[in-house]
């Protein structure tokens, strides 16, 4: 990434996130464009301040089930990762890792293709709906990979009720829709879990 000196802002392009151990398709997500607006004055305090994220058009797959997919899997794994310094002894002071401020993130414009045994063989392509987030770690004690796990979160609750809608839209026998329903079930657990994992 490019970040002008004076301005604060960057642009990257092309960035590609794969997909956690056990799953097959080529990437999770494929980010089109991501645009950032930073406090320059900050990237060398212990506190990054990012005014703005904008990811375009970013390419997802999703792989899986509606109860448990290779987005969720990246979820667990970006909270585990989070989690991981609590659970060890505390670093000392001139070791401490940077906290992040996040003011808005938005992501727009982006494509989910779905590959579901439960499809039958068909390809589903459905629209991501606009996420929009605010005041990441505004109290001042959010690392970055929990920043990230909240931003990958808020995808994956957006994510499923998408690939809800567009199975709806297919011609699926019976016995199918009926697994469908099941999931479906598995996937509102899911995302309560999500939500209570924030607080929302």
């Amino acid at each position: 990434m490019i970040v002008a000196i004076f301005s604060g802002s960057g642009a990257l392009a092309g960035l590609t996130v794969g997909n956690p151990q056990g799953y097959n398709t080529e990437y999770a997500f494929s980010l089109n464009r991501i645009q950032v607006a930073l406090d320059v004055k900050s990237v060398t305090s212990d506190t990054v301040h990012i005014k703005n994220i904008l990811i375009d058009a970013p390419s997802i797959i999703f792989e899986g089930s509606l109860g448990k997919s290779n987005l969720s899997q990246l979820v667990t794994n970006a909270k585990g990762f989070s989690g991981g310094a609590k659970k060890t002894e505390t670093p000392k002071k001139d070791a401490q890792e940077k906290k992040m401020i996040i003011d808005h993130v938005k992501i727009a414009n982006g494509t989910i293709s779905v590959s579901m045994t439960l499809l039958q063989g068909q390809k589903l392509t459905v629209p991501l709906p606009p996420i929009e987030l605010s005041d990441i770690g505004k109290n001042g004690d959010t690392n970055t990979a929990e920043a990230m796990e909240q931003i990958l979160a808020a995808v994956t609750q957006a994510v499923i009720p998408a690939v809800q809608t567009g199975i709806a839209g297919l011609n699926i026998d019976e016995k199918v829709q009926e697994a469908g329903k099941t999931l479906q079930e598995e996937a509102g657990k899911k995302l309560d879990s999500l939500k209570n994992l924030f607080g929302k």
